[in-house]
């Protein structure tokens, strides 16, 4: 029995180690996670970007994940030049396992954006980012068959892991890219970020080293304008990460009730196509400040006990920034 619980944790975090990189479905609420080109793409001067995932936080120990950005355009004056710089940094903060595995990315980025036409309609932009990761694994925050003592657990007894490594760091470079056109009613991006181009090795268990696979992300938005009090924003995400893919759009419709006011109701609906997987959302706009709210609906059941997953964001905009005659994709 022991050997078996031994075998399976090393399985599990095994595939914790080599899975995919931690994600959102509000992947407009962590922009710098998203597309390192996206610091700095927004209506504004500044930004900072909150985000909180809680996944099947009703079947034993939830996977939690947060993050945290900060990103500012450096311009001297409000009228748009020829090209603007922005600078950002993020956070990712990753744990699961009864909070025994936790992994962070701490990443800074660098955007510049050049105007390719006159009225600065159309612009393109490229954006490194280097990130510093640290994984932990604290094992005496997990039991084992060996410390089954007839009653209960004895975390006192040995467990009988041969952990060389429970500790890992280790720098890492990605980069991406971004295209925009803005006209009267409508405004577009198309984004691509290739993450881990430094292929870095990973191993928290033996001597076993595998290279991280590059993450490719792919992603689309438009906001179309349908009068003064109502918007349609269509995104879509899709990433490959070696073996595991994501695709995943939708589309919020926005509604303004009056031009006074300063307060916008969003409500939008997410599909998820290789988990068949939807993603109701609701948001509100007071102002400067954008919270949001969704919840997974799975459409294949995964488990005899429906899993509840849900994300919660909140974006404050210091968007005295003037230059689009319509908003940027909700990025």
């Amino acid at each position: 029995m022991k050997n078996i619980v031994t075998a399976l944790f090393l399985i599990l975090c095994g595939e914790i180690c080599v899975a995919q990189d931690p994600k959102f479905s509000q992947y407009f609420a962590a922009p710098l996670t998203l597309n390192p080109a996206y610091t700095g793409f927004f209506d504004g001067e500044y930004r900072v970007a909150l985000n909180t995932r809680q996944q099947w936080g009703n079947l034993g120990d939830p996977y939690n994940t947060y993050s945290v950005s900060g990103d500012i355009k450096l311009i001297q004056d409000e009228n748009f030049t020829n090209s603007v710089f922005s600078i950002g940094l993020s956070g990712l903060f990753d744990e699961s396992f009864n909070k025994a595995l936790k992994s962070q990315y701490i990443s800074a980025s660098a955007s510049y954006y050049q105007y390719l036409d006159v009225n600065h309609r159309f612009k393109f932009g490229l954006a490194p980012q280097l990130s510093y990761v640290s994984r932990f694994l604290d094992y005496n925050k997990l039991t084992f068959a060996s410390q089954y003592n007839g009653i209960g657990f004895d975390t006192s007894l040995p467990n009988y892991l041969d952990l060389q490594n429970d500790k890992l760091s280790y720098f890492d470079l990605s980069v991406g890219a971004n295209f925009s056109a803005t006209f009267e009613q409508m405004s577009i991006a198309v984004g691509y970020a290739q993450y881990h181009l430094t292929r870095p090795v990973e191993t928290l268990l033996g001597t076993n080293k595998d290279a991280l696979s590059s993450r490719k992300t792919i992603n689309f938005g438009m906001v179309y304008l349908v009068n003064n009090y109502v918007d349609l924003n269509f995104t879509g995400v899709y990433n490959i990460q070696g073996v595991n893919t994501d695709k995943l759009t939708g589309v919020v419709l926005g509604f303004k009730p009056n031009d006074q006011t300063k307060i916008k109701l969003d409500a939008g609906l997410w599909y998820k196509f290789n988990e068949s997987s939807y993603y109701p959302y609701l948001g509100l706009t007071m102002g400067r400040v954008t919270a949001g709210m969704n919840y997974t609906v799975y459409g294949n059941k995964v488990l005899s006990a429906t899993p509840r997953t849900y994300e919660i964001s909140l974006i404050y905009r210091h968007n005295n920034f003037k230059g689009f005659k319509v908003p940027c994709p909700k990025f």
